[in-house]
């Protein structure tokens, strides 16, 4: 009987496993389905019934893995830093690490002027006028910013340098200022001007780090 126990618990296993993957699969699509619209329509255009039609799966399925908008928002935001994490890491194993800081800014652009990086903005700003989507919003981004300050001193001492004392602050302007370009990227379409604006941002660094003035 332990055999037939042992042998039905192992079958059991094996049909929740399709399950969570059919489960998993779900939820990236809805996800993704979720970053198409932001980019496409904006926040308040973008609903669950939107984003459930988007992903090809029924409300119910929708619901069962995302209760609320707002559930459905933050998984967007923690999946485009996921994302964020791997661009960025292919940057630094793409060029050594001086000439990655004085590309960062048009690194940065990239990351943040994608698709997934203005779904992310618009999120922020629909923040303003959700209270519950701010609070947890700001808990989540300030997890990321953590994160983020590590990673960004961290590409300084892979160049040979000391982290600026205001190496956080540093690094959320550069932040501000490319998220500040893609957003009016997006209703001025001025390239020739975000290339300009970039170019500065790299001179910056070499005055924020003298040493590399001679790369």
């Amino acid at each position: 009987m332990e055999a037939f126990a042992t042998i039905d618990a192992q079958e059991q296993r094996a049909a929740r496993r399709p399950q969570a993957e059919r489960s998993a699969g779900t939820r990236a699509r809805l996800i993704e389905a979720a970053i198409t619209c932001l980019h496409r329509t904006g926040y308040s255009a973008t609903t669950v019934s939107t984003v459930a039609a988007e992903a090809g799966v029924s409300r119910g399925a929708m619901t069962h893995q995302f209760p609320a908008k707002t559930d459905l928002m933050l998984a967007v935001v923690g999946h485009v830093f996921n994302q964020d994490i791997d661009l960025y890491r292919d940057a630094t194993e793409a060029t050594d690490p001086v000439r990655f800081l004085l590309d960062l800014p048009h690194t940065m652009w990239r990351v943040i002027s994608r698709p997934a990086g203005i779904a992310v903005i618009e999120i922020m700003l629909a923040s303003r006028a959700d209270p519950d989507l701010a609070a947890q919003l700001r808990a989540l981004q300030s997890r990321i910013d953590v994160q983020a300050h590590r990673w960004s001193e961290d590409r300084v001492r892979a160049a040979g340098l000391t982290p600026h004392p205001d190496a956080a602050a540093i690094h959320e302007l550069y932040v501000a200022a490319v998220r500040g370009l893609a957003i009016e990227a997006t209703f001025m379409d001025n390239r020739d001007g975000v290339e300009r604006s970039l170019r500065v941002l790299s001179a910056m660094m070499r005055r924020l780090y003298p040493d590399l003035a001679q790369a």
